[in-house]
């Protein structure tokens, strides 16, 4: 199989000749041009010859100008849909071509996008949650807009050939941790927002990426995907086992981002073994619950790389 092949076999659950692999980490490289931002992932990709690229997406969604903090209703007032035009999309649509020209037509790539609550306030700090829902009635359109031009980004690079989407949420994180929120917010502001996204990517590849620790997967196990990204090994989090126990989708995991830079070689031999003794080797992409340390050896990645193409 080639890395497409064996991508589109692990996201249907055919027979795969070995599970896909895939690993990612942060560029930093929202002060770069796109060339260089390609090159950065190009060079990644051809140094452990993993299956599937995984594109972060450091050109962020604009704060709109003078907007510091979202402690009122005229802060949120200030967005509005967005053209494509906009720099940041432009950024990324470039950078996905570059990498089509580059790796070619047989190497899946999954751009990564983020939910339009996050969009909102990761970009200006999460510290401002709080003042978000304070104002629910602008915060709701502002969501709107911003959900609006999500889905019309989408849409633009699935009309680019791009094989799925990497949709990050923080929906099912409990209330009592960092970045969590309520039923009732995740519900109002979050769900059916991502979910507009989502569909919008329908005929593509959908990763869920439910992020956080001591998820509440309940809120995430119908919002619709192809592939169901979650930070596995997190003791608080449900295991490779739990997860296939409620879905026969694809799972995306099993490698834990946390401890991989420290981890000897026999350690890492462990961690795959165990993965597949959880789930077996199909309706499988062996990958880390999250971004990697950018100080992860190289050492490390090079055998999980070459020790799952035996497996």
């Amino acid at each position: 199989m080639n890395k497409k092949e064996r991508f589109m076999a692990a996201v249907s659950g055919a027979n795969v000749d070995r599970p896909p692999v895939t690993a990612w980490v942060h560029f930093q490289s929202d002060h770069l041009d796109s060339k260089r931002t390609a090159d950065l992932h190009s060079q990644f990709m051809q140094a452990y010859d993993w299956d599937v690229l995984k594109v972060m997406n450091d050109y962020r969604y604009p704060v709109p100008a003078h907007v510091n903090t979202l402690d009122s209703a005229e802060s949120l007032k200030a967005y509005r849909r967005l053209d494509m035009n906009e720099e940041p999309f432009q950024l990324q649509f470039d950078v996905l071509r570059l990498l089509r020209e580059q790796l070619g037509p047989d190497t899946p790539m999954l751009d990564t996008v983020f939910e339009p609550y996050q969009q909102i306030v990761r970009n200006v700090g999460f510290s401002q949650a709080e003042n978000f829902f304070a104002q629910e009635s602008a915060a709701l359109e502002a969501i709107e807009h911003v959900t609006e031009t999500t889905c019309e980004y989408v849409r633009a690079v699935k009309a680019m050939g791009v094989e799925g989407i990497f949709l990050s949420i923080n929906g099912a994180i409990p209330e009592h941790r960092p970045r969590g929120v309520t039923e009732e917010r995740h519900e109002k502001f979050q769900k059916p927002f991502a979910i507009r996204v989502l569909e919008a990517a329908e005929g593509m590849v959908r990763v869920l990426h439910v992020h956080g620790d001591h998820l509440l997967m309940d809120r995430a196990w119908d919002y619709p995907c192809e592939v169901l990204s979650v930070s596995d090994r997190l003791a608080s989090n449900p295991s490779l086992t739990q997860l296939r126990q409620h879905t026969d989708k694809c799972l995306m995991g099993g490698v834990d981002e946390t401890r991989i830079q420290e981890r000897s070689l026999p350690d890492v031999k462990a961690e795959v073994d165990d993965i597949l003794a959880q789930v077996g080797r199909d309706r499988l992409i062996i990958a880390p619950g999250c971004t990697i340390p950018s100080f992860t050896p190289m050492r490390n990645l090079n055998y999980l790389r070459e020790y799952t193409k035996a497996v």
